[in-house]
Formats: C-alpha cells, sequence, structure tokens
C-alpha cells in the first residue's frame, strides 16, 4: 500500500514538473538557495551545530562513565582486578 502510494506521488510530481517547465524549477531553486544563505537561517545553522556537538560531547561522556561502571561491576563479579590480564593455569 505504501508502494503504490509512493509511486502515484512519484507520478504526480513529474506530471506537475513537467508542465511547470524548467523556468519554474530555477525560480525555485534560486528562492530556496537565498533562503538558505540568508543571514538567521546560517545564524541557526550554526546554533545547531553547536547545539549537537555540546550533546554529542556530553553523550560520549555518559558512554564513557557507563562503560567504567559495567568493567568495574564485571571486575567484581569475577574477581578479577582492573587492569591485570587473566593467567592460565
Amino acid at each position: 500500500m505504501k508502494l503504490i502510494i509512493f509511486v502515484a506521488g512519484v507520478a504526480v510530481g513529474f506530471v506537475i514538473g513537467s508542465r511547470a517547465g524548467r523556468g519554474a524549477y530555477e525560480n525555485i531553486r534560486n528562492k530556496w538557495q537565498g533562503f538558505s544563505d540568508s543571514d538567521p537561517v546560517q545564524k541557526v545553522k550554526g546554533d545547531v551545530r553547536d547545539l549537537a556537538g555540546r550533546a554529542a560531547s556530553d553523550l560520549g561522556d555518559k558512554v564513557s562513565e557507563a562503560v567504567g561502571k559495567a568493567s568495574d561491576k564485571l571486575d567484581e563479579v569475577t574477581g578479577k582486578s582492573a587492569g591485570t590480564a587473566p593467567t592460565e593455569a
């Protein structure tokens, strides 16, 4: 069912695009380019990039902390001390 809807959407888009022609496409493209290059949009892009970087850093710290705790717990359960290799008997 989803495939049928998708194919119908592609067909409608193709027909509408064909009738509008290249000029309409270029007009939409130029407007989008002007919008995406505007100062307010560039500021938002920078803010989102900074936020994503901070979030990734925080997530990395939390994952590292969780792995450390899990490793300590595993060492505690198995009776091994951290940083020592198991010895073969």
